[in-house]
């Protein structure tokens, strides 16, 4: 398959282009005015919010597919910026729809959604598919319009599209806005004698799903391959570690004992986000995770040590 990626360069977009060309798919990369400059043979250059030029660009390249990954992912700017990112989130997303409902109606689309859609509900097993939506902050309001209307799409105009619903996902190249790889610069510094073995930290009691990017960007591709139109996959690995297990496992990796200081400035109140239950994604492509937590966080040590 041709398949077009928008935010073809951020975190997960990178390991994307590498597992469809790995599977023999031909990559089809979008990228913004302000990423211009190291541009590529297979990069071409529009913006989600210009529905004029997304249309353009269907129209000529005629892909097979559509990975559509470009959003605000960050959830705090949501509440600082919150017009941009329902610009960027939903109206970018339907300007991708109606692009290929235009141009290329026969492509398999899949608009990547969020776990954060489901919010914070109190249940004692892991969420499917058809649990309700309880949207607990702006940035998932704005996944939970742009899923509910790529999936209508399929119901309204016969279109193959489908929508993802990951966990957290880390691994190798994510930016240190994220919480693994700052605690894994933090334990480097400290391993590499650049800093004392000290370190302030925020609440470290908190529970979240964590998955590697690159077993992430598996699913989305067999979810292309092998998806059914209409349908949302949960991309969950089953069960929710402790913030301060990360931490804990990075430092011992590294050879380090760190002292922690808990920063008041940093502190968050402890919560327990909803595990995903994955069974819909793992039946209908025969998914399955490859990488262990510990190999996940060594490779993001092994990444960011210092040179």
């Amino acid at each position: 398959m041709r398949v077009l990626i928008t935010g073809s360069r951020g975190f997960v977009g990178r390991h994307v282009q590498n597992n469809l060309q790995a599977a023999g798919h031909e990559a089809l990369n979008l990228i913004v005015a302000a990423e211009r400059p190291a541009r590529s043979a297979h990069e071409y250059e529009g913006d989600i919010c210009d529905a004029t030029r997304m249309r353009n660009l269907v129209r000529d390249l005629r892909p097979d597919a559509c990975l559509h990954l470009a959003g605000v992912a960050f959830v705090p700017v949501a509440w600082s910026k919150p017009e941009f990112v329902f610009e960027v989130n939903v109206q970018g997303t339907l300007n991708v729809l109606d692009a290929f409902r235009n141009e290329a109606p026969e492509a398999r689309i899949l608009i990547i959604s969020s776990a954060e859609v489901y919010g914070l509900q109190d249940f004692h097993r892991p969420l499917t598919e058809q649990d309700p939506m309880n949207p607990e902050n702006l940035y998932a309001v704005s996944k939970q319009a742009a899923d509910l209307t790529s999936l209508l799409y399929t119901r309204r105009y016969g279109m193959h599209v489908m929508t993802a619903r990951p966990c957290n996902h880390i691994g190798p190249g994510q930016s240190a806005d994220f919480v693994v790889p700052a605690f894994a610069r933090q334990v480097n510094e400290i391993a590499s004698g650049r800093s004392e073995p000290h370190m302030r930290v925020g609440n470290l009691e908190s529970t979240r799903e964590f998955l590697d990017v690159r077993d992430v960007v598996d699913a989305y591709r067999l979810i292309l391959e092998k998806g059914q139109p209409g349908l949302a996959y949960n991309v969950g690995a089953g069960g929710a570690v402790r913030i301060g297990l990360l931490l804990e496992k990075l430092c011992r990796i590294a050879g380090v004992q760190p002292h922690l200081e808990v920063d008041p400035q940093r502190y968050r109140p402890t919560d327990a986000r909803p595990v995903l239950d994955a069974t819909r994604l793992r039946e209908h492509t025969g998914w399955q995770p490859r990488y262990t937590l510990d190999q996940t966080l060594a490779d993001v040590l092994a990444e960011l040590r210092p040179a």
